[in-house]
């Protein structure tokens, strides 16, 4: 006759990768370069004065 083996409990952990939530960050998904881009194209541009333009040459 076949020994009886012990009763077991299988336990199952949580894994200890964490879930991938949601950026903590206030700015989200908030593309700031687009907005920089955006902004600097509605200020008004500064006159330049023949100096400036001879010394770029």
């Amino acid at each position: 006759m076949r020994a009886q083996s012990k009763p077991f409990i299988v336990e199952v952990k949580s894994s200890r990768r964490q879930e991938r939530r949601q950026s903590a960050s206030i700015w989200g998904n908030l593309d700031l370069a687009a907005v920089a881009e955006e902004i600097a194209e509605e200020l008004p541009q500064p006159a330049t004065t023949p100096e400036e333009t001879a010394g770029a040459q």
